[in-house]
């Protein structure tokens, strides 16, 4: 298994927005890195960039034709009829060098860097600060697994984010959230029906936790898990 990519790396988020550029995410992928679009300028100047760059590529290769032989066997293969297969070639001859592009690049990443796997999960939630900066990407999956990815957080020396769950109006500790990379968690049994409405909160605590497993700093953000897209198996 590939490791997933540290967001809290500036340059490893601006591979993660090469290769959603690229199209190579798979959906789970894919909806946790537009959680985190959603709310980053940043990150959208980093995918804008890359739009640019490939595009300035793109502009700049020659088109390469397939054979001519290609073409009709493709037509026969998906029961085409010849004529109108034939005045199509055209379009599918112009998207040929886009094609090859894409595919030179992909296999340069994969040259450097094997491509990682994001956080997998059911439902996101994103931690923002008062400036709106994303500190933390919280996943959730139907099993009752958390998978926390650090991105930006900001805490003072000596503390750290801590993850609650209110249950009838009473704030329970999940875990601590790391300062960077991953880190997983479990949801408690009893806690996993709650899962789908209840609020999540993250507050700044000293890095050992809460004094008697009660929030006693600020918090930093408040929220529910959202469903990702694209995932027609979400049930939270």
């Amino acid at each position: 298994m590939h490791e997933p990519w540290d967001l809290s790396d500036p340059q490893e988020r601006d591979l993660a927005a090469g290769e959603y550029v690229l199209g190579t995410l798979d959906s789970r992928q894919r909806a946790n890195f537009e959680a985190l679009l959603a709310v980053s300028p940043d990150l959208r100047r980093q995918v804008a960039r890359w739009r640019e760059h490939l595009q300035v590529f793109n502009d700049q290769l020659d088109p390469v034709p397939p054979p001519e032989t290609l073409w009709p066997r493709i037509a026969r293969t998906l029961g085409l009829s010849d004529t109108p297969w034939r005045r199509r070639l055209g379009v599918w001859r112009g998207l040929t060098a886009a094609f090859a592009l894409m595919a030179l690049v992909l296999a340069g990443f994969l040259y450097l860097r094997p491509a990682p796997g994001m956080i997998p999960g059911d439902a996101v939630f994103v931690v923002l600060d008062d400036d709106q900066v994303p500190g933390w990407i919280i996943s959730a999956s139907e099993s009752g697994e958390l998978m926390v990815q650090a991105v930006q957080p900001a805490m003072p020396s000596g503390m750290a984010g801590e993850l609650w769950l209110m249950k009838d109006g009473e704030p329970v500790s999940l875990g601590m959230l790391p300062d960077r990379g991953e880190a997983r968690m479990e949801m408690p049994r009893e806690l996993r029906s709650l899962m789908r409405h209840a609020d999540l909160a993250v507050s700044i605590e000293p890095a050992g936790g809460a004094p008697q497993g009660k929030p006693t700093g600020p918090v930093i953000d408040h929220g529910r898990l959202i469903p990702m897209r694209g995932d027609d198996k979400v049930r939270l």
